[in-house]
């Protein structure tokens, strides 16, 4: 947990009001994978992206197996996001403006 969201309540609370069951989800500004376990958790895929190649390791790191499967990471940030031709149900942006 981390310590500003030591409960963690955001990802519990974005859980419990979106519907990511079945979803693409992109995850802006990752970090270190606090939205991205949860979003890999439910979600169909999930492409998640931050400007830290460290925090994108760590995310990486805390995946299950199956969750890495429907993961995509990048490292990048926010400006240089080339998603021509994809789409995404739902887009996290936590901690990152």
């Amino acid at each position: 947990m981390h310590v500003r969201d030591r409960a963690g309540v955001e990802a519990a609370r974005i859980a419990e009001l979106v519907p990511l069951e079945g979803k693409r989800v992109m995850d802006v500004g990752c970090g270190e994978g606090r939205l991205t376990v949860m979003a890999a958790s439910r979600a169909a895929s999930v492409y998640a992206f931050d400007p830290s190649a460290e925090s994108v390791a760590i995310a990486r790191d805390l995946l299950t197996p199956e969750q890495r499967e429907r993961v995509r990471f990048a490292v990048h940030d926010a400006g240089a996001l080339d998603a021509a031709g994809e789409r995404f149900d739902v887009a996290l942006c936590g901690w990152s403006l």
